[in-house]
């Protein structure tokens, strides 16, 4: 766990490794930005956005090769971020949410920061991120953090009934 001082020197944010105990934190952080997520990326199942809906959510990501975790500020998430899809060749991909009252903070790349530390941590080769063109936040967070593009997929993404283009990035682990 990371103790990092990003918002102003009096908001100590701490990420911690998502468990049952952030179900009613994480919904909440998940219904407050739900339209904002949702402006980028498809929605989730309105089967998700109950208790029992996020306690399986986080039960499902325990069972599965990865590593999750919510970044806090006096007990608020502000923020979630993941390994997922961990490969015997230490191959890993990355995502993020950030929620919208914490964006242009530095949220995002204190996110990528710390699962950058994780997949040290965790011996991986390299981390992978994919991004549509409608999210430059999230690519720019990217580049801050070394990942470099690796692959374009002209309008590979449908979101809302437009097309947009898919950019996958990667960044070695050293």
């Amino acid at each position: 766990m990371s103790d990092t001082k990003l918002l102003c020197p009096w908001i100590s944010m701490l990420f911690e490794p998502l468990n049952e105990s952030h179900v009613s934190k994480l919904l909440a952080f998940e219904l407050e930005n739900r339209k904002h997520f949702e402006s980028f990326i498809e929605p989730r199942s309105e089967s998700f956005y109950s208790l029992s809906g996020v306690q399986k959510h986080i039960v499902d990501l325990q069972n599965l090769s990865g590593e999750s975790f919510v970044l806090l500020a006096n007990g608020v998430v502000l923020a979630r971020a993941n390994i997922k899809s961990i490969q015997s060749k230490g191959n890993a991909e990355i995502g993020y949410r950030v929620g919208k009252r914490a964006t242009g903070k530095g949220i995002g790349t204190a996110c990528v920061k710390h699962l950058v530390s994780v997949a040290k941590e965790l011996g991986l080769n390299c981390l992978s991120a994919f991004v549509i063109n409608n999210n430059p936040a999230s690519e720019k967070v990217l580049l801050n953090n070394g990942f470099h593009l690796d692959l374009c997929i002209p309008n590979g993404f449908k979101h809302q009934g437009k097309s947009f283009h898919g950019f996958k990035y990667l960044r070695a682990v050293a």
